[in-house]
């Protein structure tokens, strides 16, 4: 997409030289007239932004409107208009590149983001209301490039709202979570919908509030899902450290057990603060420890018996060895 609105050697063409015309020209030479004129001047400065971009000339400009409410004559008022005219042609380039550094960032962020590729058909709708705010730029009609800027700008922000909606929508959907919160689910999906057609149909206001809402209740299912998620978790941590306390692993894999109960106390804490996603994670960490270290303590456990078992065998083989040889030697002694 080309440049939106303007080029450093178009700027001297469009605003300094128009300025530049309109001080030669005739100035009204009624009092109402030339008070209706500086008026406006100042609104029109005020309006984009110029006081924020030029503060010393709007407030030189400010004083000279005090001055010729005191004065009460078409020259004074004539002349806070010049000034209001000179703060606003210093101020309208800026203004502008403003606005289109706004709208630059938020497209390229969509663009690497994909959101292009997914919405092909109303992204083409919002660049092309970008290119008629440069045309109207251009063509001197500000305030209508002003209104227009501001609404490519709020189209893109609907794509990238409703483009995170469908995110996280994807991610309750590969996480299983619809279910935690089925009815937000739902209605999410349906003013999502909503979103849409709204946008299609021009009332980019609705498409706005509907694009927010589904994304809050997206992310509302998402923070239910986990939460839920993380209490299965926690049980499930719980009751497998239970039972490598049973199996006494906390003494015969005495390492283990100790980092695997680390992390689970560290997974209370995150599960206490409501830092769900966290503590899912630590606890499956820590409830895949316990098993190990459970079933370690078993195979010591069943090693241990085996050692025993074996030792009793060679001690009752011993002592049969023994009893024959106390009977061979009795047999010979007759």
């Amino acid at each position: 997409m080309k440049k939106l609105l303007f080029f450093a050697p178009f700027i001297i063409a469009t605003f300094v030289l128009p300025c530049l015309v309109s001080a030669q020209t005739p100035q009204p030479n009624t009092l109402d007239a030339a008070v209706a004129r500086a008026e406006e001047a100042r609104k029109k400065a005020a309006d984009f932004e110029g006081p924020s971009y030029f503060p010393g000339e709007w407030e030189a400009a400010e004083a000279q409107y005090a001055g010729a409410g005191n004065a009460k004559t078409p020259a004074a008022y004539n002349t806070a208009a010049d000034a209001f005219d000179s703060v606003f042609g210093l101020t309208i380039p800026l203004y502008a590149q403003a606005r289109e550094d706004e709208i630059m960032a938020l497209r390229n962020s969509l663009v690497a983001a994909g959101v292009r590729a997914f919405f092909p058909d109303i992204f083409a709708l919002a660049d092309k209301t970008a290119l008629s705010a440069q045309e109207q730029y251009k063509a001197q009609d500000y305030y209508t490039a002003k209104s227009t800027a501001a609404q490519a700008l709020l189209m893109y922000q609907i794509m990238n709202n409703a483009h995170n909606a469908l995110l996280v929508q994807r991610e309750i959907k590969g996480r299983e979570f619809e279910a935690y919160d089925a009815d937000n689910f739902k209605l999410a999906g349906e003013i999502l919908n909503d979103a849409m057609a709204a946008y299609q149909a021009g009332n980019y206001s609705m498409a706005q509030e509907n694009a927010n809402e589904a994304l809050i209740r997206y992310n509302l299912v998402l923070s239910v899902g986990w939460a839920t998620y993380a209490e299965i978790r926690f049980s499930m941590a719980e009751t497998e450290r239970k039972a490598a306390l049973d199996i006494k692993a906390n003494i015969a894999v005495r390492d283990l057990f100790t980092e695997a109960d680390s992390i689970y106390k560290t997974s209370v804490d995150f599960y206490e603060s409501q830092q769900y996603e966290e503590a899912s994670k630590q606890f499956i960490n820590s409830e895949t420890m316990f098993v190990t270290a459970s079933a370690l303590a078993s195979e010591k456990r069943y090693n241990a018996a085996e050692a025993i078992k074996e030792a009793h065998e060679k001690v009752e083989k011993s002592n049969e060895t023994a009893r024959q040889a106390e009977i061979l030697i009795k047999g010979r002694s007759k």
